[in-house]
């Protein structure tokens, strides 16, 4: 084999994608996965919902932590939102949305889900509907090591 061919073949092994060690994992009261998605450290996360109080769209961004996840930020397109969350104005504006920092760390992310809210999940190019687990439905949010 030459040296060229053997250079090509290391780098696509290098290049390959190596499978994830975790997976973000949504269950249910009872302790049953409901969905499950590899993800790395980069993957991103973002909860997106209704906010029930004001009606207005909402997404909370976080990034995946050895521990489990960082808030990072707050974006809504109802300045009410955010003030009632606490988050200090001044905000920044990007299209329709204002955006927050934020600064929380969670080991896990705990939510019920409402009538109205119809909370969904992006975890990097992925789509949970959590609003199909029904109203009223507590799920927790977590990351774990792929079995």
């Amino acid at each position: 084999m030459s040296r060229f061919l053997l250079v090509a073949v290391a780098a696509g092994l290098l290049a390959s994608p190596v499978p994830p060690a975790h997976e973000l994992r949504v269950m249910d009261e009872a302790g049953r996965i409901r969905w499950s998605v590899p993800v790395l450290s980069t993957t991103t996360v973002t909860l997106e919902y209704t906010n029930s109080v004001y009606g207005a769209a909402t997404e909370e961004w976080f990034t995946l932590t050895p521990d489990g996840f960082a808030l990072t930020a707050v974006r809504s397109t109802s300045e009410a939102v955010l003030a009632y969350n606490g988050l200090s104005a001044p905000y920044r504006r990007e299209g329709a949305f204002l955006v927050a920092a934020a600064s929380a760390r969670l080991r896990e992310i705990v939510l019920r889900v409402g009538h109205t809210g119809r909370p969904r999940l992006r975890v990097g190019s992925s789509e949970l509907p959590l609003f199909t687990a029904g109203e009223g439905a507590r799920l927790t949010i977590a990351v774990a090591p792929s079995p």
